[in-house]
């Protein structure tokens, strides 16, 4: 009896269900594949952040900011210390960059004095920027006789403007403003004044350039790294309370650690500008002492301010006179010992 032939509809039907049998195979393998997918990527990204906290557990808060802060400021101060316009201008260009150092420095000092004080802010900025100028004049012998004169005229002036403007406590006002010159303003001068050392230095590989920019570079390595020296060990192995009623989370070992790299700092790259290595090791622990009292004074200044930081700048540091505090103290010692001791026949 001769075989019957499949109807064709269950001939379709069954192939029909084959192919569903296949796809829901194949939808099953993408499911488990998409599942395992993300399982591997979760895994991948705990692996990360688990990298990530122990990176930042072997770093202190905020140093990535601090670096990629001053990696912005160091190649413009590097211009500004060796850039010449002119050689009967000899270091002009700095003075100026100082200038405006020392006038975003003053602004900061006077919004921050204002909530208390009513300094005269119009004779403090024209009087931050002269010294810079006159520091570079009388470096060089001249218009050393219109100092004196420019003091004189900063004093009638401000006393001139307080009666005028007829507010209470003059004399705390005067006492404000004349210490905002001062401490920014004339401090800030010795670095104009440091630059204007004469001579040329020729630290291998680099052409004779001006010696005084190697040596304002010189005391800024000295000055940064011991707060960075100061900034990494305290963070690191600091237990011993510095100065907690001024700055709660500076300690002994932080200061210590601040000593030890600035020493290295000043005796490897005084090795390197060819000075002689018993300043160095003089210079090194000195600047670094004075540094970190600059910052303490600075401390007990915001502190009776009631102020974190004077400005917001610089990311990581706060503003630019809260990153030169240090600088105000150690550039007027490293000039007369670097003017003077340095230069003895």
């Amino acid at each position: 009896m001769p075989r019957r032939p499949r109807e064709p509809l269950k001939e379709l039907q069954e192939r029909l269900r084959v192919v569903q049998e296949r796809a829901r195979e194949v939808e099953e393998i993408a499911r488990e594949a998409r599942v395992r997918g993300v399982e591997a990527a979760r895994e991948y990204a705990a692996v990360l952040e688990e990298r990530r906290k122990a990176v930042e557990e072997a770093m202190p808060p905020g140093l990535i900011t601090r670096v990629a802060s001053s990696m912005v400021g160091i190649p413009l101060l590097l211009a500004l210390m060796f850039v010449e316009t002119s050689p009967k201008l000899p270091g002009i260009v700095f003075t100026a960059g100082v200038a405006l150092i020392a006038l975003l420095c003053t602004g900061e000092y006077v919004r921050s004095v204002r909530p208390r004080f009513h300094p005269n802010a119009g004779v403090a900025y024209i009087a931050v920027v002269i010294l810079q100028f006159a520091a570079w004049s009388v470096s060089r012998g001249q218009l050393g006789q219109l100092l004196p004169m420019f003091l004189v005229v900063l004093t009638i002036a401000t006393l001139i403007l307080q009666v005028l403007r007829r507010e209470q406590e003059p004399l705390a006002n005067l006492g404000v403003t004349f210490f905002g010159v001062i401490y920014v303003g004339w401090l800030l001068s010795y670095l104009v004044q440091i630059r204007s050392i004469p001579g040329m230095l020729a630290p291998w590989p680099f052409p004779p350039l001006a010696t005084g920019a190697w040596l304002v570079l010189y005391l800024l390595l000295i000055t940064w790294l011991s707060d960075t020296g100061a900034y990494l060990v305290g963070a690191r192995l600091g237990k011993t309370k510095l100065a907690p009623n001024l700055s709660p989370k500076k300690s002994v070992e932080g200061a210590i650690g601040g000593l030890v790299f600035a020493t290295i700092t000043a005796v490897g790259f005084g090795f390197w500008f060819q000075l002689p290595w018993q300043h160095t090791l003089i210079l090194g622990p000195l600047l670094s002492l004075l540094g970190q009292i600059g910052d303490l004074c600075e401390s007990a200044l915001k502190r009776d301010l009631g102020i974190k930081d004077f400005g917001g700048i610089m990311p990581g540091h706060g503003g630019l006179l809260d990153r030169f505090d240090s600088i105000l103290f150690t550039a007027p010692i490293a000039y007369y010992y670097l003017a003077f001791l340095l230069r003895r026949p």
